[in-house]
């Protein structure tokens, strides 16, 4: 694998994390007891406390893990890639199964913190969260 189609490669892989970020937790939508509540009240209240989620959003916090899972991986892929022969292979190929780890797990802990914050806000305006 050519310098050029592993760039490709990683760029294939790792664009799905990026866009996952754009729909990530903050578009989460609680189950709730609507009781003492109207839809126009929920809607309204659900729209402001997506919106504060959004605001919990830590990309740089993703990007790090992004990082460091890239390098874990070359570290590893090098070692396997000495082992059969091609070092630089090994860790290129490693490097990206690692960035797309790191990137699934900063992006699943962004999602975690959003969803929490959307079912706190819910919670402090009045609504018994359920789910």
């Amino acid at each position: 694998m050519d310098y050029t189609s592993l760039r490709q490669t990683a760029a294939a892989a790792i664009l799905p994390t990026v866009l996952l970020a754009a729909c990530a937790g903050a578009s989460y939508r609680p189950i709730v007891d609507m009781r003492g509540h109207t839809d126009v009240a929920y809607a309204h209240d659900l729209s402001e406390c997506q919106q504060l989620a959004q605001g919990a959003r830590d990309n740089a916090n993703t990007a790090k893990d992004l990082g460091l899972g890239a390098l874990g991986g070359a570290a590893i892929g090098a070692v396997g890639g000495a082992i059969g022969g091609n070092v630089g292979r090994g860790a290129g190929i490693g490097a990206l199964a690692g960035a797309v780890g790191g990137g699934v797990l900063g992006e699943a802990t962004n999602e975690n913190r959003e969803e929490r914050v959307v079912k706190n806000c819910m919670q402090a305006r009045g609504y018994n969260v359920l789910g």
